[in-house]
């Protein structure tokens, strides 16, 4: 899978949690997503992949606003370090579907993957532009970015595709997806080899506090990141006005450096 598949992948499963009301304190919760796609010929993909909006109300009415930029990467698996999508792919569009005539792997049968500390996260490299540019971004914009890195469900992993019927049942998610700031991932590429995709292992954070032990040093679940974490006021930007200029930049020019949107409403009907 590509990581833009494993975004997709994501935003699908937040659209169809349905609003949530805690009649005990009042409170209501509502997740919306929403995908822009299509503009990668613009060249403004290298901020960061999806914004997460936490928005606060009072029956109704806005008290405030937090944002966080959330750039995407996935772990490759030791067997098939598959390349991600480039430009062509986008310009080529949806003939990419037809046009692979070639022969290919065959389909039926199995294939073994396997996953470990020593793989690595193939689209992202030691001083690669991408690092210089999500810097500067969060200098000129004081709006944080964060690296969800998208792992197996625990290292190490070895599975085969298509699976025996009897393999189908996946072990329960220990590791899967872990967000790490880009202050801590960038401090951690400091000390890999320029050009080289870091490994799992390099980009384990031990300062990282997560409420889950298994696995905690390579950053926050997701999970716990929103809640532990941007909704304690700990990580994120806050906005407590209506109006902010870099908050209207992130998401209604469309040089906007993200593809897709996470938005978390909290209605209160007794907030103090």
């Amino acid at each position: 899978m590509h990581e833009e598949t494993l975004d997709h992948m994501l935003l699908a499963e937040l659209s169809a949690a349905p609003p949530r009301f805690f009649g005990e304190t009042g409170a209501a919760v509502v997740i919306e997503t929403h995908w822009l796609g299509g503009r990668r010929m613009y060249g403004r993909w290298e901020i960061a992949d999806i914004a997460l909006l936490i928005l606060l109300r009072n029956n109704g009415g806005l008290v405030s606003r937090k944002v966080t930029l959330l750039q995407t990467k996935r772990l490759y698996t030791r067997e098939i370090p598959t390349s991600e999508l480039d430009d062509a792919d986008f310009i080529i569009g949806i003939a990419r579907l037809g046009d692979r005539t070639g022969k290919l792997s065959a389909l039926t049968q199995p294939r073994k993957f396997s996953f470990t500390e020593n793989c690595v996260f193939g689209a992202m490299s030691a001083g690669s532009p991408q690092v210089s540019r999500i810097d500067q971004y969060q200098l000129e914009n004081e709006i944080p970015v964060h690296y969800a890195f998208y792992c197996p469900v625990e290292v190490p992993f070895e599975c085969e595709y298509p699976s025996a019927p009897q393999d189908s049942e996946m072990p329960k998610n220990n590791l899967g997806c872990r967000v790490q700031s880009s202050k801590a991932v960038h401090r951690a590429l400091g000390k890999v080899v320029a050009g080289k995709p870091p490994s799992l292992a390099e980009l384990s954070n031990h300062a990282t506090k997560s409420s889950e032990q298994n696995f905690n040093q390579y950053g926050w679940k997701l999970e716990d990141f929103v809640a532990d974490e941007v909704l304690a006021c700990r990580q994120g930007k806050l906005f407590d006005g209506s109006d902010d200029a870099n908050l209207e930049r992130l998401f209604y020019e469309r040089s906007a450096p993200i593809s897709s949107a996470i938005s978390i409403t909290i209605d209160l009907s007794d907030f103090d």
